[in-house]
Formats: structure tokens, sequence, C-alpha cells
């Protein structure tokens, strides 16, 4: 495998996730966003980048089931380990 393929897909990811997040930017102009493309488990990455936040930001998913669990393995990691306090928010 190319050494450098790692390099090359994360500034493609990079450059997509700049583009989604665009909007919520100009919205929230007096907010700091920070994008990073990364490799290795969400939960961990997540944890460790939230060390320097003041706040981390996670999404479930809305589920219509009554019974058993409501949030999924990574906000539940994030919770449980983040040293930031943590918003999670149900997505539409």
């Amino acid at each position: 495998m190319d050494p450098g393929i790692g390099e090359a897909l994360g500034s493609h990811l990079l450059g997509g996730l700049d583009d989604l997040l665009e909007p919520w930017r100009k919205r929230y102009a007096g907010m700091e966003v920070e994008a990073e493309a990364v490799v290795g488990s969400t939960a961990y990455q997540l944890v460790e980048a939230s060390r320097t936040a003041q706040l981390l930001i996670v999404g479930r998913r809305s589920r219509n089931v009554p019974l058993g669990p409501h949030l999924g393995h990574v906000a539940h990691a994030v919770i449980h380990h983040s040293p930031a306090p943590v918003a999670v928010v149900p997505l539409t």
C-alpha cells in the first residue's frame, strides 16, 4: 500500500468536511471549529480531542424503539471518558 495514500485521502475528506461545516461556521461565527481527519477508533479520537475542548457535541440517531439502548457506543464512551462537558444531540 502506498504510504502517502493516507495523507491524500485525509486531505480529500477534510475538504469535504470543511464544505459541510461552512454553513455552521457562518451561523455561529463566534465559535471556533477545528476540522481534522484522523485514523482510529472514533470514540478514542473524540475523547483525545476533547482534552483541549470546552464542549464536545456528539450526535445520536433518533430511535422509535421504546426499549433498548438509545445511545450508540461512541456517544456512550465519550460521555464516560471525556474530560470536557458533552452534549448529545439527536439527529433528525
